[in-house]
């Protein structure tokens, strides 16, 4: 007769989801009402954030969606009414039902990223950048790749392969340019009728980057059709994309996990309890204070007002109005004596 297995304490394991939070990936609503944060504990938590910044509104119930305990959301991303989850060795779409605030259980649809025959595991969807007027999705994977998915018919159209470990960050410009930064300390250019990358940049290689305490990795990269802006173990640098010169390097003391374009500044957070705002020059804006002891995902919009969410190792969202000052937390586990108004939907629909 085989030993008796212990129930497991629900009460217990809330508690460690609730302590050991971490948050890697947000997105909204096309419409912008709503924000989608996922985290490694394999849950989607769904806010409205419709006239958010009128401290006198009551606020909608936040809304908490499980995926499943072995699946960790690594990324997200929205396109025409389905939220797009990035997890172990697959992409796949959820059905945003907007009128009644409810996401489907069931996956609508969903892209496996292909194995290698030599592979050891699944590789995990990193990262993901959406270029909505071609319907397609780029996504940054653990093998080293990144693919090129088409929305409309859920084909992999193709891949663009060339760094040497797996991709932390992806992103683009235009119709045809795209960008993605490695683990293997290179960010690499494309441009999507080509095979193979037209540009490379090794910010370790620079002097006055590299900080070799913190390795060579890339973790994030951003551009506009001018500039590009990347970190990771070396310091945050943007980059002018014509001459491929840094143009100036940014002070954050952390690994750089997050970076961004805001309005006329530069957004980066990563392994340190603040997230900054630089101008272009290097100048600090603004240091905001997060609940954080490392930041992992940020998202923000200006219409038809300013909202930002930044999230990572803590149970809060860390919410700014104004891109100066933390205005506002939302809390995602909610202690049991504070639940009211928290909805869990895993066994709904």
């Amino acid at each position: 007769m085989s030993p008796l297995i212990p129930l497991r304490d629900p009460m217990e394991d809330y508690n460690i989801k609730r302590f050991y939070n971490c948050v890697c990936a947000q997105t909204f609503s096309t419409s912008g009402k709503f924000l989608f944060a996922g985290n490694r504990s394999g849950d989607i938590f769904v806010q409205s954030i419709a006239n958010f910044q009128n401290a006198e509104e009551a606020r909608e119930p936040l809304k908490i969606y499980s995926q499943g305990e072995e699946l960790e959301i690594n990324s997200l991303s929205f396109h025409r009414g389905f939220l797009i989850v990035g997890s172990i060795g697959v992409v796949y779409g959820l059905k945003w039902v907007e009128e009644r605030a409810e996401l489907a259980t069931q996956r609508a649809w969903e892209i496996k990223i292909p194995l290698d025959v030599e592979a050891i595991e699944v590789p995990d969807v990193n990262c993901m950048w959406l270029r909505p007027e071609t319907d397609s999705l780029y996504v940054g994977c653990g093998d080293n790749v990144v693919y090129e998915l088409d929305l409309e018919d859920g084909r992999i159209v193709r891949n663009y392969k060339g760094h040497e470990d797996y991709i932390h960050g992806v992103c683009g410009s235009g119709l045809d340019k795209l960008y993605s930064a490695s683990e293997d300390g290179s960010v690499r250019m494309w441009v999507t009728n080509q095979k193979e990358s037209t540009a490379l940049i090794e910010p370790h290689r620079k002097e006055n980057l590299v900080r070799p305490e913190m390795g060579k990795w890339q973790g994030a990269v951003a551009a506009n059709d001018d500039w590009l802006l990347c970190g990771g173990g070396p310091k945050l640098s943007i980059w002018h994309l014509r001459s491929m010169e840094c143009t100036s390097d940014f002070p954050f003391p952390g690994k750089v996990h997050v970076c961004d374009f805001v309005e006329d500044m530069v957004f980066v957070g990563g392994e340190h309890a603040n997230a900054q705002f630089y101008a272009l020059n290097g100048k600090l804006r603004a240091d905001i204070k997060t609940e954080n002891t490392a930041v992992y995902s940020a998202v923000w919009k200006t219409d038809p007002e300013r909202f930002m969410s930044i999230a990572g190792f803590s149970n809060w969202l860390s919410i700014l109005n104004d891109f100066r000052f933390l205005d506002s937390k939302i809390e995602l586990y909610q202690s049991k004596d504070n639940e009211n108004g928290t909805k869990n939907m895993e066994n709904d629909m």
